[in-house]
C-alpha cells in the first residue's frame, strides 16, 4: 500500500514544475494526471496516465463534493464537465485532477495551465468530485471512545459484516449512496459495501474493520445529518 505522507510529500516537493502535456513526468515537464504517475513511481506503482481513465477505473470509491469537509489528505479531487465525453459512457468529461494534500487549511496540488506550473490552491471551488485511490494507505487507527452509549435509534441498529443479507443492509447502502459513494443497493454486503463501508471508516476515523456497529451507525447518522 502507498503511503499517504510520501504521496503528498512529492507532490509538495513537485510545486513549480512546468507544465507540459504530455510530459515527461518529473521537473522537466508535467501534466496533472502525471504527477500521480510520478508520485505511484516513487513508491514503486503505477497509475493510468489520464484524469479520465483514474476516475473510472483506479478509485475504490468516489462522489460528488458537496462541502470542503468530505476531502480528506491524500484524495484525489477533479474538475468535471458533461461534455467532451471522451469515453462515450455517459459519465462525462473528467478533464482535471489534483491531490489534497492537507486539510485544515485545505491545500489542494495539481499541475495547471494557469501560471503553467505545479500549483497549490486553498479551496475547493471549481472542484467538482473526489475519489479515493486504489492502493493507497487510507486507514486511519484512532482510539475508541471509552463510552458506548448512543441514541436509542441507533443502538437498535443490527451489527452488519461482510455477507449479511436483506432490508438493513439495503438501508446501509442508501445511506452510503447518498452520501455519495457509488454502490448499488441490492441489499448483500458483498466486497464493494466492504470497502465502502472501510473508506467512511477511515474518513471518519472509526476503526477500519468493514463491520457496521454502533460507532459506524452513528457517524452515518450525523453525518446525513
Amino acid at each position: 500500500m502507498l503511503s499517504i505522507q510520501k504521496l503528498c510529500d512529492d507532490f509538495e516537493q513537485a510545486l513549480g514544475w512546468p507544465y507540459e502535456s504530455p510530459g515527461s513526468n518529473d521537473e522537466h515537464g508535467v501534466d496533472c494526471s502525471g504527477l500521480f504517475v510520478y508520485a505511484f513511481r516513487r513508491q514503486g506503482a503505477r497509475i493510468y496516465h489520464g484524469s479520465n481513465t483514474i476516475w473510472r477505473k483506479y478509485l475504490t470509491s468516489k462522489g460528488r463534493i458537496q462541502r470542503e469537509s468530505q476531502l480528506k489528505k491524500g484524495m484525489a479531487v477533479f474538475k468535471w464537465r458533461e461534455e467532451g465525453d471522451p469515453q462515450q459512457d455517459g459519465l462525462g468529461n473528467f478533464y482535471h485532477i489534483g491531490l489534497v494534500t492537507q486539510t485544515k487549511p485545505l491545500r489542494i496540488i495539481h499541475a495547471s495551465t494557469n501560471g503553467m506550473r505545479v500549483r497549490a490552491e486553498d479551496d475547493a471551488h471549481g472542484w467538482t468530485h473526489w475519489g479515493a485511490l486504489k492502493g493507497v494507505q487510507y486507514t486511519v487507527q484512532a482510539l475508541m471512545p471509552e463510552s458506548t452509549d448512543q441514541p436509542d435509534d441507533v443502538t437498535a441498529l443490527p451489527m452488519l459484516r461482510y455477507g449479511a443479507r436483506g432490508s438493513e443492509v439495503v438501508r446501509l447502502q442508501l445511506m452510503l449512496r447518498n452520501l455519495d459513494f457509488t454502490l448499488e443497493p441490492d441489499g448483500i454486503f458483498g466486497p464493494i459495501t466492504r470497502e465502502v463501508v472501510k473508506t467512511f471508516q477511515a474518513m471518519h476515523r472509526l476503526e477500519v474493520d468493514g463491520i457496521v456497529g454502533p460507532l459506524t451507525w452513528a457517524a452515518l447518522e450525523e453525518t446525513i445529518e
